[in-house]
């Protein structure tokens, strides 16, 4: 049944393809006004590893518009760069074609969509904005993408330069812009005096695929080996409402393992980090955020050579990595040596 679901699969794409993926001229010459980038994946990391995208733009020509599809607005409204979103539901196509049409009328100047795998709706939503250049990544098999980047090694940071290196800007600034919430800052601030938190390790020990995600022995097992390690030097378990419960039991009354039990949203846990010493975590945001804050990195990777050339640490302080076959679960407390947590 599954062989059958794949076939059916890639037939309908290789359908879409044929019908929606025309040749799109490169025009003689174009002057810069506007640039539209797809982000309909909603993924957090690949917003703090693209972040400095919207500061170069504006900083190249301050009068730059700057539009944004999102899935989800709450990153991209507090960046003070990007003029316009457009927020579409993933897998609506509906909602793929009302925006198309919307942004069709705008007509911008260029269009970026560094996804590797674009579907049949990504195939239309591009059609109907008919920007005059459209940037993709690995596209070298559409005709749609007047211009390609097709260095499968690049990280992802750099596919972003590439990009606007294509649009004519030069001595990009790859550094991330966090962003933070005033909120947030004051929560953790409060969490952090009354805890006397300094100098301490955050560790965090889920990613999005369940592959990425320590099952709840592995964390105790790596709670006590990191205890036993560090001594009095104090723990901050990042978290998120569905694991809290199960987290707050696993930690009990552990003295100098610390969890900020109201954790509701990314900014939280943007702030414990930005305090952090050290930052231990699978492949996800927080990678990215800590190597934002250029904080040391213990990263757990899958043992796959694009995946870490893609998404790894940028951070310009010491970084370590731990790689697993197929799940993090692989991982024993033992694969984090001591003299990491005190470099």
């Amino acid at each position: 049944m599954k062989k059958i679901k794949y076939q059916l699969r890639q037939w309908r794409i290789a359908l879409g393809k044929w019908i929606l993926d025309k040749t799109k001229p490169m025009p003689d010459n174009i002057e810069l006004k506007s640039v539209l980038f797809l982000r309909q994946d909603g993924k957090i990391g690949d917003y703090i590893v693209s972040s400095f995208v919207f500061r170069e733009l504006k900083k190249y020509n301050p009068a730059i518009k700057i539009g944004v599809v999102c899935s989800d607005r709450s990153l991209f409204e507090k960046n003070p760069h990007i003029d316009t979103l457009y927020p579409v539901r993933r897998k609506h196509i509906l909602d793929y074609i009302k925006v198309g049409f919307k942004l069709r009328k705008v007509r911008y100047d260029a269009l970026i969509d560094p996804t590797v795998f674009v579907r049949n709706r990504d195939l239309l939503l591009i059609r109907l904005i008919n920007a005059r250049v459209n940037i993709g990544y690995l596209k070298q098999n559409y005709h749609l993408f007047n211009l390609n980047i097709d260095d499968q090694r690049l990280h992802f940071s750099e596919v972003y330069q590439t990009a606007l290196m294509y649009l004519g800007l030069d001595n990009i600034d790859r550094q991330y812009d966090i962003p933070s919430d005033p909120q947030s800052v004051i929560e953790i601030s409060q969490f952090l005096e009354k805890n006397q938190l300094t100098d301490y390790i955050a560790i965090n020990f889920f990613g999005a695929p369940r592959s990425r995600r320590f099952v709840a022995e592995k964390i105790r097992l790596i709670l006590a080996d990191l205890r036993a390690k560090v001594a009095d030097r104090k723990i901050v378990v990042l978290t998120y409402p569905a694991v809290t419960p199960m987290l707050k039991e696993l930690i009990g009354a552990d003295n100098n393992v610390y969890l900020y039990e109201n954790t509701t949203s990314i900014y939280q846990s943007i702030e414990l980090i930005r305090h952090a010493n050290l930052v231990i975590s699978p492949d996800t945001s927080v990678i990215h955020i800590a190597s934002g804050f250029n904080k040391k990195i213990i990263a757990f990777y899958h043992r796959h050579d694009l995946g870490l050339a893609n998404w790894g640490p940028k951070s310009e302080e010491t970084t370590h990595i731990v790689c697993y076959q197929d799940n993090i679960n692989e991982i024993n407390p033992e694969d984090i040596r001591k003299e990491w947590l005190f470099e």
